[in-house]
């Protein structure tokens, strides 16, 4: 195992709890937009290597649309968030009042809604890892990401193997829960930065 690995391992209560912070407020944030009671589950973190996340994206890339924001300022890397497609569905209905069914055709305005989610939620999260952490965090505008691979470099991460965050949690939107992942992908300065700053907030040594 190497170093990189053994750093997210040994710190993943500090990852699980940001993960809590960061999709919390990301939740508000988005019962704001909707306007209507979200309510989000505790998230579980994994951290995986490139493979693994290989493995577990593809499942996932059949259900799922994908959003990625680039980190900009005093960290570095990629947030890629895969909104389920039960999620994307109910959210452009919510705006528009279609009875969409599936994602096969958008038009642009449902495209920038679905966009809008992930510039929000993802904004949500780094604003209160930047609180945290008295970093400058910002995110680039989001796009629809056509390649999930090629977007979070994941053949240059097999070939280094270099682990990857994932955090996966649910949204109770009403009555119905809607599964999501958020994938934290900063680069190896920016997350041994992140984890340093993190511990000097909850006065942690070593």
């Amino acid at each position: 195992m190497d170093n990189f690995t053994i750093l997210l391992n040994d710190n993943l209560d500090i990852l699980k709890e940001i993960g809590s912070i960061g999709m919390g407020h990301a939740s508000t944030s988005l019962a704001q937009m909707l306007n209507m009671k979200v309510i989000m589950s505790i998230p579980t973190v994994y951290i995986m290597t490139p493979t693994e996340a290989s493995d577990y994206l593809q499942k996932r890339s059949e259900v799922s649309w994908a959003v990625r924001l680039g980190l900009q300022g005093d960290a570095k890397g990629n947030i890629l968030q895969l909104l389920s497609k039960q999620f994307a569905v109910k959210i452009i209905n919510y705006f528009f009042q279609n009875n969409l069914e599936d994602l096969g055709d958008l038009d642009d305005m449902s495209l920038s809604v679905i966009q809008e989610i992930g510039n929000i939620t993802s904004g949500a999260y780094c604003n209160s890892l930047a609180s945290m952490t008295g970093l400058f965090i910002d995110i680039s505008t989001p796009t629809h990401s056509k390649n999930i691979d090629a977007d979070i470099g994941l053949d240059e991460r097999k070939k280094s193997n270099q682990p990857m965050i994932i955090i996966n949690n649910s949204f109770f939107i009403g009555e119905e829960e809607i599964n999501s992942d958020f994938l934290f992908i900063p680069d190896d300065e920016t997350i041994e930065k992140v984890l340093r700053k993190l511990k000097e907030y909850y006065g942690l040594t070593g």
